[in-house]
């Protein structure tokens, strides 16, 4: 590996390196300090514009680079704290008929994730809401291969300043939600969309 020294390299004053590449492990200690030094001074991205930059990426052309700096993320796992479906509406207090639109609320790390799966001609809808500490991210939603032989599609929307996203033209099937904002990559559990059984 080699690093351009554009600048004088004051490490030792009688031996200054000026506009010279030198490989690293030709360097002396006091060199290697020095660059070492100057490499610690230099500020960090905060972590939403290194995860929007990431973000730019399309899924399907996943790169090594992309993929290096997922794993740095903390995966977190969602939990399921309400699905309009699973209740009937007379225990929720309601007099009206069930809604074909499904209401899930999942909880993650200090964030509540609001979904509604809505008809939408002869597909689906996911419309959501990340409720929590404002922060950039994106949401990627993947279909689950029924047979194992389907390539599994994936479509991408990024959050709004408000921390919603849409995802239109959803066919029925199963389908696994995963949220990436700030350092943390949030996975739902697996989520059915389909018409509501009669």
């Amino acid at each position: 590996m080699y690093f351009p020294h554009t600048t004088l390299l004051c490490c030792a004053s009688a031996n200054p390196i000026r506009n010279a590449m030198k490989p690293i492990d030709d360097l002396d200690d006091e060199e290697f300090g020095h660059l070492v030094q100057r490499a610690a001074a230099l500020p960090d991205a905060p972590q939403s514009a290194v995860r929007a930059a990431i973000d730019l990426w399309p899924a399907p052309y996943s790169t090594r680079l992309k993929d290096v700096a997922q794993a740095g993320m903390r995966l977190v796992s969602a939990v399921l704290s309400f699905d309009s479906w699973a209740t009937p509406p007379v225990a929720l207090g309601m007099r009206s008929m069930a809604s074909d639109t499904r209401h899930l609320l999942f909880s993650a790390k200090g964030r509540d994730i609001d979904l509604r799966i809505s008809p939408a001609a002869d597909h689906f809808a996911m419309t959501g809401q990340i409720l929590g500490p404002d922060e950039a991210g994106a949401v990627e939603l993947v279909t689950h291969a029924e047979d194992g032989f389907e390539t599994p599609e994936t479509l991408v929307a990024p959050l709004d300043p408000l921390g919603e996203f849409r995802l239109d033209g959803l066919r029925g099937g199963t389908y696994q939600l995963t949220l990436r904002m700030g350092g943390d990559e949030i996975v739902l559990p697996p989520i059915v969309v389909g018409e509501r059984a009669k």
